[in-house]
């Protein structure tokens, strides 16, 4: 594809590139001239004619992306220039009125690979056809795309389709972005893009993934301007995930209890401890982010400096990260007194160490653990609590490009089809929960 030489973002137009160093030409002499030369006015042989097609300084064959190509010949003229592209579209140009030169209205796509030919007389009024292969230069700036989950990975029925760019994302240039990314299912699912940010997009269906799902997510960003010297980064990427068990867990804070689903079926009950008044844990819907077997808890990364009665610097068992901003579900030894009938973490859910455990080697990334009962409410921007806590309407509004199908879809909230979530008899907890996260 050609694109103009003025800057505009978002129709895959090249912006203002900086200008090549210098140039060299591909000198072809004309080889229809025949043995015995004519004479000039002179009375000395014409000179021959010889067509010169300027490329890259250092690179023959090579034009550079951000300048329109020129072709020109001296000693003769030019009497057909057809530049074709790889994909068969030819690129328009001109003449100069003497026909000795000729330039194309448009400058390329990065790496474009076309072939010029060129039909040309020298002053003998020979005329001579030459065929030259060319491509275009590579842009200096990338955006690239970095698609997550993948490698074949088995997850949990809340992990997002994830991607990540390596620069912000314009905003009238979200559209096109989707147009070139890809989620295949299967069996198929209807879903749709929010923008996180201007670096980030995520997909997922309306409800938590059925077990079993296979998921493909590819990406082909080049040719894609950017402005500014941006484009979109050389070649198609493409990953793939699987969905595992439905592993869902509820931890109802009032009550100081996890109750723990596999596809549906409560198989385990574990005391907790979570969030002090001070410091009350996350509610809403969270996905197990990452997860490891030790890591070193330093409250003042959390705002507790050194000096602060409640600061700590513990070294922490079995930790299953739930926010971005430091919530775990972990092994909490010095807290299994409390676990059941008393809050006193800065924001955890505690465990005991063998039930924490038991559920760090159980857990998935992308595993469900929902939190209710608690006054603080989930962040719309902290990866743990992004993708689940609001409806389908407003998730489908932050895509730039949704399809009918999905606006179509009018579901509940996704938390209202976990095996376990509603009021218990005779506590109220549940429901304070629900109209809080609504």
């Amino acid at each position: 594809m050609w694109v103009q030489p003025q800057q505009k973002v978002g129709d895959m137009r090249t912006g203002r590139g900086a200008a090549v160093a210098g140039v060299v030409t591909l000198a072809v002499v004309a080889a229809g001239c025949s043995s015995s030369q004519q004479i000039g006015s002179s009375g000395h042989p014409n000179p021959p004619a010889a067509l010169h097609i300027v490329t890259a300084k250092h690179h023959a064959h090579r034009v550079a992306f951000d300048k329109p190509l020129r072709v020109h010949v001296r000693h003769g003229a030019l009497t057909a220039v057809t530049v074709r592209e790889a994909d068969g579209t030819i690129v328009p140009g001109a003449f100069n009125p003497r026909h000795t030169a000729w330039r194309s209205r448009t400058t390329f796509i990065p790496l474009t690979k076309m072939v010029a030919t060129v039909n040309y007389l020298d002053l003998d009024h020979k005329s001579a056809t030459r065929q030259v292969p060319l491509r275009a230069t590579d842009a200096k700036t990338h955006l690239s795309a970095l698609l997550s989950p993948g490698a074949g990975d088995t997850v949990g029925v809340g992990s997002p389709v994830a991607v990540s760019f390596s620069r912000p994302v314009p905003d009238a240039m979200r559209a096109a972005v989707e147009r070139r990314l890809s989620v295949q299912t299967a069996p198929k699912v209807v879903g749709a893009w929010h923008w996180m940010s201007d670096q980030s997009v995520h997909w997922r269906p309306p409800a938590y993934w059925k077990t079993g799902t296979h998921v493909t997510i590819s990406s082909d960003l080049q040719g894609l301007n950017f402005g500014d010297g941006v484009w979109g980064a050389n070649g198609h990427h493409s990953t793939s995930f699987k969905v595992g068990d439905a592993h869902v867990s509820e931890v109802d804070v009032g009550q100081h209890v996890m109750r723990v689903y596999n596809n549906g079926t409560l198989i385990k009950t574990f005391p907790v401890s979570a969030g002090r008044d001070q410091y009350p844990t996350m509610g809403g819907v969270h996905i197990a982010i990452d997860k490891a077997p030790k890591v070193i808890m330093d409250s003042a990364t959390v705002g507790i400096p050194k000096g602060n009665p409640d600061y700590y610097y513990e070294t922490v068992y079995w930790d299953v990260r739930i926010t971005d901003g430091g919530a775990f579900v972990h092994a909490a030894p010095w807290s299994v007194s409390d676990q059941g009938n008393t809050n006193v973490s800065h924001g955890c859910v505690n465990l005991s160490t063998t039930n924490a455990e038991w559920f760090y080697n159980w857990s998935l990334r992308g595993d469900i653990i929902d939190v209710y009962d608690t006054p603080r409410p989930p962040s719309p921007t902290d990866p743990g609590t992004a993708d689940w806590n609001m409806s389908w309407k407003q998730w489908v509004a932050g895509d730039a490009l949704p399809t009918a199908a999905a606006k179509r879809l009018h579901p509940p909230m996704p938390r209202d089809g976990e095996p376990g979530f509603g009021p218990a008899p005779k506590h109220q907890h549940h429901t304070h929960h629900h109209v809080t996260h609504a």
